[in-house]
């Protein structure tokens, strides 16, 4: 399993660029992940933790910058300020894959994978809401 990991980061790491991963590869986080208009800055963090059950359970939720907010001000939509994880705080999302909807393959390049959540997250993120 850990090999699949480290094939799905690689991944990540090709498309947003520099990461950390935790210790055991229970998450990881991408360090400038790119926003669009409608929030209060350009980049941000983005922690996803890695459920025990990984590839088969797909990862629920995602962390963002503890300061991240709408270019309003506002906190967005779904979102929970003050939440702890990895030693640090952080913004969590609200954000769910449905079990329908997560096919992972054998291969980690095909199927769903770490980088097919992320690609989720900035379609979130897109909204700015």
């Amino acid at each position: 399993m850990r090999e699949r990991i480290q094939r799905e980061l690689e991944l990540v790491k090709r498309k947003f660029g520099e990461l950390e991963a935790g210790p055991n590869n229970d998450w990881f986080v991408v360090k400038r992940f790119p926003l669009g208009p409608g929030w209060n800055k350009p980049v941000t963090h983005v922690l996803v933790l890695l459920p025990g059950g990984y590839p088969t359970t797909a990862p629920d939720n995602f962390y963002t910058d503890s300061d991240l907010r709408l270019a309003g001000g506002a906190v967005p939509g779904s979102a929970t300020a003050g939440q702890q994880a990895a030693g640090l705080t952080w913004l969590l999302f609200s954000y769910h894959v449905e079990s329908g909807d997560w096919r992972p393959d054998p291969t980690p390049d095909d199927g769903h994978n770490l980088l097919t959540f992320l690609e989720g997250v900035a379609r979130r993120l897109r909204e700015a809401s």
